[in-house]
């Protein structure tokens, strides 16, 4: 088990953050818990998560270091206001009732966010977070699924399910954005042109052949391919609700 500075476990200073602040003698607070996540936000969109630091943060605001710690005790419990700020600063659309296209707004605000800020992946990777708008996120996806006659076991799973599958599907878009350097996807086709059609050619990759030939998948953008594979996941989850209930979770007659 990982252990903080202080002895205790990084669960524990994610905990804590949430608590309400015990009043003290002195001046107010000069900071809240978003100006704070801001700052750090900033600094890992400019440079990478390792790079927050309180030092770091408490430059960025203009403060020293120690002071920082008054009100965040170490960074596990930075990194925890980060991701729940990240959470609040998604726009959801209003939901409709349709279980598939609400799942499928989850997806696509996940994946945005993701994309837009990579470091993310890390945090939200690492465990949830107990914050305000986890938790008004977590309300929000439950009653989606909710009515589709599932218990509340394979409810959590299902929401649970969803989170993990965009984080795989981003790590993966990013793992080959970085493998093949920014190149676009018509500048590896053509570096890769020679090679492939000399393994076509061999005949030892009846697959392979079959798939350059007529997967219209690898023609797609990453956008596209995403929706494709989303609809593949809803599918899945479908095939697995009880029987007898409609694509809006009703009771079918």
């Amino acid at each position: 088990m990982n252990v903080s500075s202080n002895g205790d476990s990084p669960l524990l200073s994610r905990v804590r953050v949430w608590l309400p602040a015990r009043r003290s003698r002195g001046p107010a607070p000069a900071y809240d818990r978003d100006q704070i996540a801001d700052a750090a936000i900033e600094i890992a969109d400019a440079d990478g998560l390792d790079a927050v630091t309180m030092r770091a943060v408490a430059a960025r605001l203009g403060t020293g270091a120690m002071s920082l710690y008054r009100y965040v005790e170490n960074k596990d419990a930075l990194f925890e206001l980060m991701s729940d700020r990240m959470l609040g600063r998604q726009d959801w659309p209003p939901l409709t009732g349709d279980w598939r296209q609400d799942l499928r707004d989850v997806a696509r605000g996940q994946r945005r966010a993701l994309l837009e800020h990579p470091w993310l992946l890390r945090v939200w990777s690492g465990g949830p977070t107990l914050g305000p708008n986890m938790l008004a996120g977590f309300e929000r996806a439950m009653s989606i699924v909710d009515g589709l006659g599932l218990d509340i076991d394979e409810m959590l799973e299902t929401v649970t399910l969803v989170h993990t599958w965009v984080n795989g599907h981003v790590r993966t878009e990013l793992d080959a954005r970085a493998y093949f350097g920014g190149a676009t996807q018509e500048e590896v086709q053509r570096a890769m042109g020679p090679y492939v059609e000399s393994i076509v050619e061999s005949g030892r990759y009846p697959y392979l052949s079959r798939m350059i030939a007529e997967a219209g998948s690898l023609h797609l953008d990453e956008e596209e391919r995403f929706e494709r594979a989303l609809e593949r996941f809803l599918a899945g989850i479908e095939a697995t609700l009880p029987k007898g209930k409609e694509p809006g979770g009703r009771d079918s007659e």
